[in-house]
This record gives C-alpha cells, structure tokens and sequence, in this order.
C-alpha cells in the first residue's frame, strides 16, 4: 500500500513538474522543436506541390503523364547539362530537374533518368557519341564579359532507339520537346506497339440490302476475307475478322458510333428500313471505320440499271492505310491540290516550311478532288490559298466528309496575285472566286473580299527612318483568345496579309459552337479597291471608321450540308483507246454512278477552322518575327487533329501580360512601379506589422504581467515615476 502510495505521489510530483514546465517558455519551445521534426518525418514521406502559374508552367499536362505511365520498356532519359552556369541557363537547368522529377513521379517503373557530370572527360565523350553539342554562351565573371563552352541537352533512349535535344537555353516548350521526343523513339521502336492487343475487324452488312440486287454483295465476306488474311502474313497474325447482320433498329446507333453509312430502304408497303455495309477495325478505344458505298449503274447499251458496289477495288490498301493510322502516332493529313495551292516542295513561294515544321507528327498527303475521293484514314482536310474555282462534285465531296465528322482548316486569301500591264500602270489585286465561299457561307462563315490593315503592326527599317506595314498586323495577347487552347499563353504573331470574316449568322445556327481566335486591334479598317501594298502608299483613315476585324474562326458542331441533294460524279468505261476507235466499237458500256448515301446533316461532331490569309504558311515561317507565328500554325494542325494537349504544353512559359501601350507616363509609372514600388510596399507593410505586434505584446504585458523583470517598457518606468 505504502509503494502504490509512494509511486502515485511520484506520478503526481512528475505531472506538476511536467506541467509547470510547460508553462515555462523553454518547455514551450522544446515542444516546438518537437513538433518540426516530427512534421518533417511526416512530409520527407509525403510529397504535396501546388502549381499556380496561369499556363500550368510547372506541371505535367496529361498527355505526358499518360505517355510516361505506359511504357511497355524501360526507358532512360540522360541529361548532360553544364553545371553552375550564370542566369539564365541555371534556370534552365533547374526547371529540366524539376520537370524530369515530374516525369518520374507520373511515371512507371520503367521511366528513369540520369544526370552526367559534365566536368568529367568521359562523360563529355559520351555526350559527343550521342550527338549532344556544345555551344558557346556568354558570362560575365570578375566584371568582364567572356564566353564559355556549355552543353545544354539530353538523350532519350527506348529499346534501339534514341532522340537527341540540343541547345535547351529556355524553358518555354521543354516539356513539349521532351514528350514528343518519348512519343517518336515509341513509334521508331515498332509502328504497331499500341496494336499489341490484336485488332478486330468487323463486317456490317445488313442482309435488307440484297432488295437492291447489289453487285457484288455476296462476294464481299470472302474478298474481306482474303484482304486479312493477306494482311495477317505482313503483320504476324493481328488481325480477326467477324461478320454481323445488324438489324434496322441497331444502324442508327452504329452511324452515332463509328460514322457508318446508313441506306434508307423503302418496301412495296411504304414502310422504311435501314441498312449499312462497312468494316470497323477497332483495337482498344481506337476505332477506324472503312464505308461501302452503293451507287447506281446505268447500263446505256442495254438500257438497263443496278446497284453496284463501288470501293471493292484496292480494299486491301485501304485496309492497310487504316491499320497504319491506327497503330502510328503520326497522322494523316489531305491536302488538296489542283487549284493552284501553295506547294508542299517549294521553299521559295510555297508552304514547304509548314511541311517540314510538323513532319514528325503529320504527313500531308496530297488529293486532287477531281481524281479521287478524300482518303478513309484522315481526320482532317487543308485548303491552303487556292487560286481557282473548285467544282460542284469536289465541293460537295468536301461537304460530305464534313458530314461525317471530319475537319476543314482553310487558308484563304480574299484576293489573288497582283497583275500589272506594264511597268507604269498600277498593280491590280483579283478578287478570288473560289466556290468555297458557297459552302462556308451555309455553315454560317462569310469570307469578307478586302484586306485588314493595323496600325499595330510589323515595323520595316527604310532609308527615312522605320515605317509601318499595315497590312503585317502584330497581334498581341489582347487580340488573341487566350480561353482556348490554340491561341492561349501566345502574343506578339504576326499576320500577313489577312482578309475578315464574319461569323454572325453561324453564332445563329443551332448545334454550332463559334469561336474566334484572332482578331485585329480596334485601330484596324479593311481596303477593297484601289489600293496597292506597298509601306508608304497605303493611307490610314480616321479612327471614328477603324474597328476590330476577325481574322481567324473555329467552328464547330453539326453542320447541316450545303447541298440539298447528291452531286452526280459521271465514271465512263469504253473499249477503244481513242476517240475514233471508241466511235467504231458498238459494244461499249458506260456507266454513270449516282451516290445514295447522301447526308443532310452531320451525324458526328466535326470542326471548320478559317484564316483569311495563306501568307502564314509560305516562307515567312523562317524568319525570326514568325517564331510565335509558327506556334500558332502548329497549334491550328494539332487541335484540328485531336492533339489538343500538345498545344498546352507547346506554349507553356510564353504567357505575357504585356502592357497596350510602350510609351507615356503609363509606362513610365508602371515601369518604376514594378522595379521600386512592389519592393517598397513590402518594406512598409512589414514595418506596420512590427509596429503593431510591439503595441499588442507591450500592452500585454501591462496588464497581465507588469512587475516581469525581463522587460522593462516605458509605460511601466513612466508609472513608477509617476507613483514615487
């Protein structure tokens, strides 16, 4: 009793001890001391980061996430970047660490980096092996300027292959760089990696269709057949091949599904079916749809007429185009040619610097609407600065693929080339009629015949002095939607040459959504006669008549067609090789097709992008003024084809919040502010807040603790004074 006793009291003399010691400050500060060690235990365990930079500039997008997240191989990133190097390549330097450890959180197991000391010879060695180069910066070191031999690059690694980056001397776009260089040695290693899974191939055909007494209906299973089986040999056995007969019910949800085409077929009883005949390769979510189309033949020899199935031929080729679209990361692009369009092989006047600028993602293939139909296994269609009228058939080919959820990006320019009788008459400037002013006009976007000129624009060095070229608007962040992921974090782009557009009666059509993406300053007016540009001709007017002027739009929903019904495209076979002989030989056949798949409206989602100008893609892109400019153009490429996420990591760290005006006492005012008033605001707020905690803790201490001998205030001297 007496211990139980003696070990209470013990407890109970311990926890006043305990307790009267942490009444005493240093008991209040060990505990402190506690405290932080144990949240570092905690947070060296936990890794919590908040990103709020307007663009993200810190983060992963998702595309980088997904791509590092998947891996199937180990792959290895080796960065050989010179060490304590000056501002602002030591910046650099750390934001690829940060950035890398990024990489390497969303990642798998399979994602590694290493970083090389590059004062070592060896390592400088490996760097040269791989291709990694030096360049020479300049420093400053003991108040002189010198310059010094540094690599800034890194070498990306995957199975067989690597993917060199050089010269990474800024932060902007590293993580694009990075993950498109990740993505290219994915897709060298094997062009069917993301096809691992096999792909299966299925055959729609609605047996209602044998009511047409269709050509060639029953030996399509067996020629789909054969073209897999051929495919399998090439592509080690990928592929399967099934065959279903949907009913009428399920063709509607297989059009809103994969695009397919639907027949409407009518019995002696006035009741309506649907049927549908294409292939769906699908492997994964990916999905690519082959459509059968069903045309009528007429037979003028023999007065007679049928149903035919027109694309049997080459449906293997088409099968193996698909495949190969849907296995690469390199997508296909239509370019339309036969109207005099910028040319993809020429430097000098054509638009072979786009070409060359998205090579590593996109393939333009070049089509001539006159001689074939749009390619299956493209998600979208450039027009780019046509010089002559389309025809009906190859406009409304383009209306259909518009039906069927695909993508239009134009470049038109509201006039033509300059022509000029002799060497002292004025130039004249062709307005361009091209016919696809009809069809945009249905879908609610006019293309405006004038040029836009801007008092913000480029600015030319001339023997006067510099002189403004109006019609080179400079676009800053202002004119440029920074909302939408193509034109967002850029500024300072430059236009060249740019008509308008207005989109009003679009913003009127339901089930369109308008967006415009570029548009001039308020000090812009248009010209559309009698004008000549050159700098120093071209007049401003007064700026009660200037306005604001769109320049580039993006619309997008379902479109209703701009044709109320099929164009007839004629195909004639005869036997003679000539016109004589064709005259001569009494057995000849022609045949016109008549398609019967027309569509009225879209069935999926599709997306229209204008610019009122070509100039953006021809050699401007090489100059150094066009830098933003090309970003713009590879943004347009990307969002058109699905690749939305490049644009966001493309642009991150271009954001500018850049001032509208450069001169005045605005400038001046904001200029100094930034440099001395935020520094001494800081100061001033800070002095307050001592101030204020001086007063709070003095008058405290009065009050609860007047006679404490470790601090004597002036209050508590003036009142002993004053008792004495």
């Amino acid at each position: 009793m007496n211990v139980r006793s003696t070990i209470k009291n013990a407890i109970k003399g311990a926890g006043k001890k305990f307790h009267s010691w942490l009444e005493n400050p240093s008991g209040t500060f060990a505990l402190l001391v506690i405290m932080l060690v144990l949240l570092n235990l905690v947070a060296s365990r936990t890794f919590i980061r908040k990103d709020i930079t307007g663009p993200k500039s810190y983060s992963l997008s998702q595309a980088s996430r997904e791509v590092v997240r998947t891996l199937d191989e180990p792959l290895s990133i080796k960065v050989f970047f010179t060490d304590k190097l000056q501002a602002p390549y030591s910046t650099v330097n750390q934001y690829v660490r940060d950035l890398l450890s990024e990489y390497k959180n969303s990642g798998s197991s399979n994602f590694s980096y290493e970083y090389f000391d590059m004062d070592k010879e060896e390592n400088q060695e490996l760097a040269a092996s791989y291709g990694v180069q030096q360049f020479q910066i300049r420093e400053i070191k003991n108040n002189e300027v010198g310059f010094k031999n540094a690599f800034m690059g890194l070498v990306v690694s995957y199975a067989d292959q690597t993917e060199v980056l050089n010269g990474l001397s800024e932060t902007s776009g590293i993580e694009y760089k990075i993950t498109t260089a990740i993505n290219k040695v994915i897709a060298g290693t094997n062009a069917l990696t993301n096809l691992s899974d096999g792909v299966e191939i299925t055959l729609y055909r609605s047996s209602n269709l044998k009511d047409l007494n269709l050509s060639g209906y029953d030996e399509i299973e067996s020629i789909a057949k054969q073209c897999v089986n051929s495919l399998n040999k090439k592509y080690e056995g990928i592929l399967s091949l099934s065959v279903k007969d949907p009913q009428s019910s399920e063709v509607p949800s297989l059009q809103e599904r994969y695009g397919t085409p639907t027949f409407p077929l009518e019995s002696s009883d006035g009741r309506i079916s649907y049927g549908t005949l294409a292939l769906v390769m699908e492997s994964g979510e990916k999905s690519k749809v082959i459509p059968f189309q069903i045309g009528r033949s007429l037979d003028l020899m023999r007065g007679t007429t049928g149903y035919t199935i027109q694309n049997l031929d080459g449906l293997e080729e088409n099968l193996d185009e698909s495949l190969k679209a849907l296995a690469s990361n390199i997508s296909t692009v239509a370019y339309i040619t036969g109207h005099g369009e910028l040319s993809l092989t020429d430097e000098e006047n054509g638009a072979a610097m786009m070409s060359y600028m998205v090579q590593d993602r996109y393939s333009f293939k070049e089509v001539n609407l006159s001689e074939s139909d749009i390619p299956l296994n493209v998600e979208s269609v450039m027009i780019n600065g046509p010089q002559s009228a389309f025809s009906e058939i190859e406009l409304y080919k383009l209306d259909q693929f518009l039906m069927r959820g695909g993508n239009l990006i134009v470049f038109q320019d509201p006039f033509g080339q300059p022509q000029q009788d002799n060497p002292y008459t004025m130039p004249t400037y062709p307005i361009l009629e091209t016919g696809l002013e009809k069809i945009l006009e249905k879908y609610g976007i006019k293309l405006q015949k004038s040029y836009t000129m801007d008092m913000e624009c480029a600015r030319a060095q001339t023997q006067q002095g510099w002189q403004e070229i109006y019609y080179a608007p400079l676009l800053d962040n202002h004119s440029l939607n920074q909302k939408h992921v193509v034109t967002k974090n850029l500024g300072q782009t430059l236009i060249l040459q740019p008509g308008s557009i207005d989109v009003s009666e679009a913003k009127k059509i339901s089930g369109e959504n308008v967006t415009v993406l570029a548009r001039t300053s308020a000090q812009s007016w248009t010209v559309s006669e009698d004008f000549i540009l050159q700098p120093g001709l071209i007049q401003a007017p007064d700026k009660k008549d200037m306005k604001s002027e769109d320049i580039a739009v993006l619309v997008e929903g379902k479109f209703p067609s701009a044709f109320d019904k099929a164009v007839k495209e004629e195909k004639s076979k005869t036997g003679g090789e000539n016109e004589d002989e064709k005259s001569e030989t009494e057995d000849t056949t022609e045949e016109t097709y008549e398609s019967d798949s027309h569509l009225s409206k879209s069935i999926q989602s599709g997306k229209i992008m204008v610019f009122a100008t070509s100039g953006i893609t021809g050699p401007i892109l090489s100059q150094q003024i066009s830098q933003t400019t090309a970003l713009l153009l590879e943004n347009a490429i990307d969002y058109m084809n699905g690749k939305s996420d490049l644009c966001t990591m493309r642009t991150k760290g271009l954001s500018l919040n850049t001032l509208k005006t450069n001169k005045g006492f605005l400038a001046n005012a904001v200029k100094y502010f930034n440099e001395i008033g935020l520094a001494l605001i800081c100061a001033l707020i800070g002095l307050f807040v001592y101030i204020l905690r001086s007063r709070r803790k003095r008058r405290i201490m009065l009050r609860y603790n007047p006679d404490d001998s470790r601090e004597i205030t002036s209050e508590k001297k003036s009142d002993k004074g004053a008792r004495k």
